[in-house]
C-alpha cells in the first residue's frame, strides 16, 4: 500500500503573497488541483441539466467537484484566521483564490 505524505502547506502573511502563490500553485498542481482554480468548478444549472448527463459526465463533474473542494481546503489550511475570514463564504477553490 501506498503511504500518502501529508504535504507542507505553506502560510500566507502580510508580506509573502508572491512566494506563497509560486508554492500554493505547485502545491495544489501536485494535487491535481490547480486547474480548479483557474477554471473553476461550475455546478449543473439545474436537476434536469445534470439528469441529462451521461454517466461519463456525471463521474467527470464528481471529480471535478472533489478536486475543487481539495484546492478549497488546502487554501483554507494555508491562510491565517484574518484571512480565513475574508473566504470562508467561498464555495469554490477559485472564488477563495480570487479574493485573496
Amino acid at each position: 500500500m501506498e503511504h500518502m505524505i501529508q504535504p507542507q502547506i505553506p502560510r500566507l502573511t502580510k508580506t509573502n503573497y508572491g512566494n506563497w502563490s509560486i508554492q500554493m500553485k505547485a502545491l495544489l498542481g501536485s494535487q491535481d488541483c490547480w486547474d480548479m482554480v483557474v477554471k473553476g468548478y461550475v455546478e449543473p444549472e439545474n436537476t434536469a441539466a445534470e439528469a441529462a448527463l451521461t454517466n461519463e459526465e456525471k463521474k467527470a463533474l464528481r471529480d471535478a467537484l472533489k478536486r475543487d473542494q481539495r484546492a478549497l481546503y488546502y487554501i483554507f489550511q494555508a491562510v491565517d484566521e484574518s484571512n480565513f475570514e475574508k473566504i470562508a463564504e467561498a464555495t469554490t477553490a477559485k472564488q477563495a483564490w480570487e479574493t485573496l
